[in-house]
């Protein structure tokens, strides 16, 4: 029976695979040419994007595309670097330097040519200056060989680089010989750099193409080779000859011969950024497998999943990884635990919590040789979960005050979302030591890095105000319209943090004279990232569901009816409705509906103070465990800042905490305990 069982499993597994090898051989140009390329890859992103906001009340950080650094450099999360920055490294590059020197990788890694020769501007103007249409294989190898030589010797003084324009394109690659044309490969590479104009980028992608057509049927040792050439030639996510030969090795990962095939498979996937096999297939051959590689390896492994938008299904696997982390935590790089907390904190399972929080205790002691973007990636794993660690927090709080000069902006928005969603004290230093920065920098060093990611000053603004600290002066400056139209463009492309800036200033900040959205901009975002999610997010089964479901049939059964009982959102600035209810002096339901009716939905439901002495706006705010401190009764994130809210506009907010209340195993045993949060008398029903 189980024989039977594994079969069919197996035959389902292949199933995609088959599907794929099927395609039409030309489907990934014709993706590339009609523009679908990118969309496939960034639909399924988008959709994960979606899905995962969903899951939890709080903003969520726009995709990664993120850089790292050697031990003795900075991480970064992109191409770019502010000026006062150290020298960065990507993480691409840290992984092709553990290939280039790890002997396991020796017959699939290109190493760098040491052959050199000095050869003088002049001697290569002379090259250049020919007609290289006329020109046979020969002449036209030695002659690449020669102005390569030039090339990485002539720092200081480079020929202009639009003279090499004229000899690339008359090169005809069709008349080479499969070695001519791999030794000019070769030889390109150190041109990658200095000729980054078009004219380069159209030869390579003309090189990519004749490999696709003449290397289709090499083994995979000299296949991973050829990418590897490749990928040095032109660092690009276009490769056509790289796609196919990751769908052909990647669809059969029973035919690798070793683990570490499988490691470059991976950094290729990472690298081409659109997954053309079923990723899970690797998945098994990794879990399999995984005691074969360093942690550095499964690191570089594992940037192919997260950078494909891909999550590791098995548990158990994910459990794995982080046992191997804590096993070989002396000796994991910097770049390698950023890559692998991605990936982690992006598959988490609740079962996998309590390991997490063993990781996060066992990396905290190596805090000091860590860089800040890694930190950063340990403590948005935490974030993910609502894991709050008490020791490794104070240490990322020192280490970013520390640092807080050189750090970029996007390290200042990644570190207060964190900061944010566990809801660490607002009277902290480190705040007003980043406003401060901000303030100083922001028309000087830091002018160059807000004009090219204006959308990133806008998040950390929106992430502050859910601690309710409102830098006006600066807020004024990302909610002008000038600000809005640059980063944009168009106002339905505004994200969510907009319309919880703008609803908070009006609620928590009167005083606020700056710009705010105009009414018909915040009603549309406020249907877009709300009211859908109210609709839509209700329907699913989850425990969040379950626990609002609960507490809605108490209160009818408490109250007996099942009018008055209303599910609104009496602050349209959060996605998860509340029960909310009116009760007099003596605790008898008031009735409210007709009040609650009037107001339409992106409106505050505000309670007049005045009218509404002799009676109590009661608003139970559901706490499932995503918006809690784990393992606590303490609200995190948005759920804290709705608590802070509610009695601005009125309301009385009740927070019913899952732990307590499935505590309650009867009917009448829940009765009791909401009927004790009820009818407390006044100035004890707050609970915060």
């Amino acid at each position: 029976m189980m024989s039977v069982l594994t079969q069919r499993l197996s035959r389902l597994r292949c199933t995609y695979s088959v599907l794929l090898r099927l395609c039409d051989k030309s489907n990934y140009g014709t993706l590339s040419k009609r523009g679908l390329s990118n969309y496939l890859k960034l639909s399924h992103v988008h959709h994960v994007t979606r899905n995962s906001r969903r899951c939890r009340e709080f903003a969520i950080l726009a995709a990664d595309h993120q850089q790292v650094d050697a031990d003795s450099q900075r991480v970064a999360d992109d191409r770019d670097e502010s000026p006062a920055k150290p020298e960065i490294l990507r993480e691409n590059d840290y992984a092709h330097n553990l290939f280039l020197n790890s002997f396991h990788y020796s017959t699939t890694v290109m190493k760098p040519i040491t052959t050199h020769a000095y050869v003088t501007n002049e001697e290569a103007l002379r090259f250049l200056e020919q007609d290289w249409s006329l020109m046979t294989s020969e002449e036209i190898l030695f002659a690449i060989k020669k102005l390569s030589y030039n090339i990485c010797l002539g720092k200081n003084e480079r020929i202009d680089p639009l003279k090499y324009t004229n000899a690339f394109n008359a090169i005809c690659i069709e008349k080479m010989t499969d070695d001519d044309l791999m030794i000019m490969m070769r030889h390109l590479v150190p041109f990658r750099n200095p000729l980054n104009y078009s004219f380069y980028h159209n030869f390579c992608d003309r090189v990519d193409r004749e490999c696709t057509k003449r290397f289709s049927q090499l083994s995979i040792n000299r296949m991973l080779l050829l990418c590897d050439v490749i990928y040095q030639m032109m660092q690009s996510d276009k490769s056509q000859y790289m796609w196919y030969s990751m769908r052909k090795l990647g669809n059969k990962p029973n035919k690798l011969q070793n683990a570490r095939q499988l490691v470059q498979i991976l950094f290729f996937l990472n690298v081409c950024r659109k997954p053309p096999i079923n990723m899970y297939e690797l998945e098994y051959c990794l879990e399999r497998c995984i005691n074969d590689l360093s942690i550095n390896e499964l690191g570089i492994a594992a940037l192919g999943f997260f950078k494909t938008g891909t999550q590791i299904r098995n548990v158990n696997f994910l459990i794995a990884i982080m046992k191997k982390i804590i096993a070989e935590v002396e000796i994991v790089d910097s770049v390698s635990i950023g890559a692998l907390l991605k990936l982690i904190r992006y598959s988490m399972k609740l079962n996998a919590i309590p390991t997490l929080q063993e990781l996060v205790m066992a990396l905290t002691p190596h805090e000091p040789r860590f860089t800040l973007m890694s930190l950063t990636h340990i403590a948005h794993a935490c974030a993910r979960v609502a894991l709050y660690d008490k020791e490794f927090m104070d240490r990322m709080i020192r280490r970013f005050n520390s640092e807080l000069k050189t750090a970029r902006l996007k390290d200042f928005e990644r570190f207060i979302f964190v900061l944010a969603s566990l809801n660490v004290d607002s009277s902290n230093s480190v705040y007003q030591n980043m406003i401060e920065e901000l303030r100083t920098t922001w028309d000087t060093s830091r002018a160059n890095e807000i004009s090219r990611y204006p959308q990133v000053a806008s998040r950390i603004l929106g992430y502050l105000a859910v601690l309710s600290i409102y830098p006006t002066d600066l807020i004024g400056r990302v909610m002008g319209q000038e600000h809005l139209e640059k980063v944009y463009r168009n106002w339905r492309y505004l994200t969510r943090e907009y319309c919880v800036l703008d609803y908070s200033l009006r609620l928590e900040v009167p005083e606020y004279n700056g710009p705010f959205l105009k009414p018909s901009t915040c009603n549309l975002l406020e249907k877009k990232h709300f009211q859908e999610y109210s609709e839509t997010g209700s329907a699913k089964s989850s425990r969040g569901n379950l626990l609002f479901t609960s507490v809605l049939q108490t209160c009818k059964d408490l109250f007996n009816t099942t009018s008055d009982i209303s599910v609104v959102r009496p602050l349209p600035h959060y996605a998860q409705p509340d029960i909310v209810f009116c009760l007099d002096e003596q605790n008898r339901l008031v009735p409210s509906k007709e009040f609650l009716s009037q107001f339409q939905e992106s409106e505050i439901m505000r309670v007049d103070k005045e009218t509404s002495r002799n009676v109590r706006w009661i608003a139970l705010v559901m706490a499932p465990c995503g918006l809690l401190i784990r393992n606590t009764n303490f609200p995190a994130g948005m759920l804290a800042v709705k608590l802070r809210q509610l009695p601005l506009v009125g309301y009385t907010p009740i927070m019913i905490s899952h732990i307590s209340w499935f505590e309650c195993t009867s009917p009448q045993e829940r009765c009791d305990y909401l009927k004790k949060l009820v009818f407390k008398d006044n100035a004890e029903l707050s609970n915060k």
